[in-house]
């Protein structure tokens, strides 16, 4: 990670089981799992614990950039910075990554964001997706880039008129469109259903657009991975203005 450096474990040469872990804690870090309970994690696991991986250390940043929320969510009290990702400490302590870019919830629940993100994203609507969540808030949000044939199809049946997934214009027009917006995100649903999601591991609020994700908006890394700080900057202000609508229907994905 930037936020340690790069330099917290290591696998070392000629270790013939290092095979599938990042390697055990450099001596000037310290390393520590806590329980993530929602997702079945804990730090007293048999045979091996499993957790929130926490590192602690010199090389260790000390602050975003002008952004105290965001450093304070992410270094606690007692300076141990939170990766996000879940690890597996094996009988060696090598340091095994089983889960990535987790959150936790306002009411203490923890999701998994890039996994979310896998399966919405397996929908045929979908081009590319963003998942979002806050720590102040109950509830997950989004940003999703319709693939324009799937996207077409569903505003010429909402709207019962032939769209063309060529006009740009008029696809762009409906994603702005609060009916259109409720038919995707009521489409989505559907399609994860069979994934058996909690509740609050639903997208409730979605926004649309045509631009995709890209390295050359920042988004993406050069390996084409969502870089997640800089994706909520770009859209930052539609995603601050879903969950300024306030708390969603408990029964379903919120319309706009």
């Amino acid at each position: 990670m930037t936020e340690n450096c790069a330099s917290f474990v290591r696998t070392w040469t000629y270790d013939p089981k290092s095979s599938g872990t990042v390697g055990a804690p450099l001596p000037n870090c310290e390393l520590k799992l806590i329980d993530v309970p929602s997702m079945g994690y804990l730090a007293e696991d048999k045979p091996y614990p499993r957790g929130e991986i926490c590192m602690r250390g010199e090389q260790r940043f000390t602050c975003y950039y002008k952004d105290p929320k965001k450093t304070a969510e992410t270094i606690d009290e007692e300076g141990w910075l939170h990766t996000g990702d879940v690890g597996l400490l094996d009988s060696a302590l090598r340091l095994k990554i089983i889960d990535r870019n987790i959150m936790k919830l306002a009411q203490g629940e923890y999701v998994a964001l890039e996994n979310i993100e896998s399966i919405y994203g397996g929908s045929a609507l979908v081009a590319q997706l963003y998942v979002h969540g806050d720590s102040l808030q109950s509830y997950l949000i989004g940003v999703a880039v319709p693939d324009p044939v799937q996207f077409a199809a569903l505003v010429s049946r909402v709207r019962g008129k032939p769209v063309s997934p060529d006009d740009v214009a008029a696809l762009g027009e409906a994603t702005k469109d609060p009916q259109i917006v409720a038919a995707f995100l009521a489409e989505l649903q559907k399609h994860v259903q069979k994934h058996q999601l909690k509740g609050f591991e639903q997208l409730k609020r979605i926004h649309l657009t045509l631009e995709l994700l890209s390295t050359e908006n920042g988004c993406l890394t050069p390996t084409l991975k969502i870089r997640r700080k800089e994706t909520y900057e770009f859209f930052k202000g539609p995603l601050d203005a879903l969950y300024a609508l306030g708390e969603p229907d408990s029964n379903g994905p919120a319309r706009l």
